[in-house]
């Protein structure tokens, strides 16, 4: 049995979570949204990129009151670990994960230990039989994730496998192997790493829908077969003013956690597009996002996006152009009125789930 989330951070010290925490929250330093989710056995997290030199940036980011769990921005990728078959290099990817675990407490969740995007050409484009294709995602993610054994959370082992419509997405694995190399990838995971806990991440599936219905039968199928899964992550990228219903994602969830598996919104943004909703909505939708996982005794917690909107793992200028917003710090770095909706759901809140 993987330790709990609570063993992991206090065995870092985190005795100044028993601090009282004002009941109205008017400032950043009497509501940290990490110190409030843990309160709920949940950890609060952003996606972040490493070598940013704006102070402001780097204070935050760093700031485990704040932020509990760290999703390196464009840290893993084959493209950059194996850039040519049998030739692996660690350069940038040891200097990313010793830097954020040298410099604060929170932990790491690694965006995606086996992409299928963005691959080099000789993984693309190779000449692969089933049993050779088998033994390169074996050696690349016991490699990968060897290297890092004990120093990762949680793995997304697979991302965004599915189209809308319910249908796997084609590359280069699923053309081989179909289906089965999900279960390679996270079988080799939990062989090289047997203490992190192994995700499948997918977008647009916060509601039940095609896609959320094509990754619920893969989780099922694999826990009947015995294959190592831990949880599933909920990207939860939404539009406020758009946002699916809430029961219905409660529903959603439900019947993941029915398996026995965890769940987070691993890179939850509430977008106000192009001027198409208020701040004000934009809060209450973070709100009503944030109830789910409040809700769920399985929901480990929460990852946004990126702390501004300049810097997020999505890049800047998608969805709908450049006038977006969805972080919770704006460009000076002051916070929003989604931070503080969020920190008072997180103070007024009295239910507590397993972690």
């Amino acid at each position: 049995m993987l330790p709990r989330l609570s063993t992991l951070w206090l065995s870092a010290g985190t005795a100044f979570l028993a601090a009282t925490v004002d009941a109205a929250c008017t400032s950043p330093g009497l509501c940290d949204l990490n110190t409030l989710a843990y309160t709920h056995r949940r950890f609060w997290g952003t996606c972040v990129k490493f070598g940013e030199t704006n102070s402001q940036y780097h204070a935050l980011s760093v700031d485990f009151g704040e932020f509990g769990m760290l999703t390196p921005i464009n840290a893993f990728g084959v493209s950059t670990i194996q850039p040519s078959q049998g030739i692996f290099s660690f350069t940038a990817t040891d200097q990313i994960v010793n830097y954020w675990l040298g410099s604060t407490k929170a932990r790491l969740w690694i965006h995606t230990l086996l992409p299928t995007t963005g691959l080099p050409t000789w993984l693309a484009n190779g000449s692969w039989t089933q049993a050779t294709l088998t033994a390169v995602i074996q050696n690349y993610v016991t490699t990968v994730a060897g290297r890092y054994k004990g120093k990762i959370y949680a793995w997304d082992v697979i991302s965004e496998i599915f189209d809308d419509n319910g249908s796997w997405r084609p590359n280069v694995f699923y053309n081989i192997l179909g289906t089965n190399y999900v279960t390679i990838a996270l079988k080799a995971a939990r062989a090289a790493d047997p203490n992190a806990k192994l995700y499948i991440e997918e977008y647009n599936a916060e509601p039940v829908n095609a896609k959320s219905n094509a990754l619920y039968s893969l989780a099922q199928t694999l826990k009947v077969s015995g294959v190592p899964l831990d949880g599933i992550g909920f990207e939860g990228h939404v539009v406020a003013g758009q946002i699916p219903t809430i029961g219905n994602v409660m529903a959603n969830v439900g019947r993941f956690t029915s398996l026995g598996l965890d769940w987070a919104f691993t890179q939850l943004g509430v977008r106000i597009v192009n001027g198409g909703a208020s701040v004000s909505r934009q809060m209450e939708d973070y709100i009503a996002m944030l109830s789910v996982c409040l809700n769920s005794a399985r929901c480990v917690g929460v990852v946004t996006s990126g702390i501004v909107d300049t810097i997020t793992i999505e890049g800047t200028g998608v969805w709908g152009g450049p006038s977006w917003t969805e972080t919770l710090f704006d460009t000076n770095y002051n916070t929003v009125p989604a931070y503080y909706g969020i920190a008072n759901s997180l103070t007024l809140a009295t239910i507590n789930g397993n972690y």
